[in-house]
């Protein structure tokens, strides 16, 4: 973001688990958890609230080069709502269950962010911990995008939780994690770790990392496709990701198009 104007703060609550925090500066409004300093959770661009305005956002829209068509879509974090109005855009007559504990935050994305509303919609507080287990409904597509300040809450990176997830997936469906993880160096484990055990609990598994280098900790988006048997070749999955961009440049910055080639079979 350039320093031009100052920025202007348009909510602040504090509610039981944080601060959250709407600002807009320079045409973006974004959103933080713990105050007008802390960490950007999401942004949009007012102008032009179906583009997609960070790296993160950007690589969640790809699901198309793994399940092109989505009838039912789980959003697990709900913060800008930007998954779940690219969804609702993207897929006509989709049904769409966002999941946050925090209702503050479902109150600024519904205010703030464009969440979209209707018979197709549902958010709900609920804590995706309890929620989770409980699911009466199958999704093809789920996105795990939930965030303590910059961490994602580790039960939700268990085993236990990830079983749970892997339960709710129709066949030939498909799991996204965003997390902020090293994928290189001394710092990796976690990252190794976690991609090991989606392939045992989901299936094959993919990688897209966004940050400069890869031994530093930046977002990550793991994608984990619920297919006992054949897997999608990586030079298949590059391709539609590549069609997926081309076809809707208006949602993309001109620098999207190098994400196709940062995907990575793990």
């Amino acid at each position: 973001m350039s320093m031009g104007s100052p920025t202007a703060a348009l909510f602040e609550a504090r509610s039981t688990y944080q601060t959250v925090f709407v600002g807009e500066r320079n045409g973006v409004r974004f959103l933080r958890f713990g105050g007008p300093r802390a960490s950007w959770q999401g942004a949009c661009v007012i102008a032009r609230p179906e583009r997609l305005y960070f790296p993160y956002q950007q690589a969640f829209s790809l699901h198309t080069a793994w399940r092109p068509r989505v009838s039912r879509f789980l959003a697990l974090g709900i913060g800008t709502a930007t998954a779940i109005s690219h969804v609702y855009r993207r897929h006509p007559g989709a049904q769409i269950v966002g999941v946050d504990i925090d209702e503050v935050v479902i109150e600024a994305a519904r205010r703030f962010f464009h969440a979209p509303s209707g018979p197709r919609v549902r958010l709900l507080q609920a804590d995706a911990r309890l929620f989770v287990p409980r699911l009466q409904d199958m999704f093809d597509l789920i996105f795990l995008d939930a965030f303590f300040q910059e961490e994602t809450p580790q039960t939700l990176l268990s085993p236990v939780f990830l079983r749970a997830l892997a339960d709710g997936l129709e066949p030939g469906g498909v799991l996204m994690v965003n997390a902020i993880m090293a994928t290189a160096g001394a710092r990796r484990r976690r990252f190794v770790n976690l991609c090991r055990n989606l392939k045992l609990l989901v299936g094959p598994v993919w990688a897209l990392s966004l940050g400069l280098v890869p031994f530093v900790e930046s977002n990550v988006l793991i994608v984990a496709r619920r297919a006992p048997s054949a897997t999608l070749p990586l030079a298949a999955v590059r391709m539609r990701a590549r069609r997926e961009i081309q076809a809707h440049a208006h949602v993309y910055p001109g620098y999207s198009r190098f994400l196709p080639g940062r995907i990575l079979q793990i």
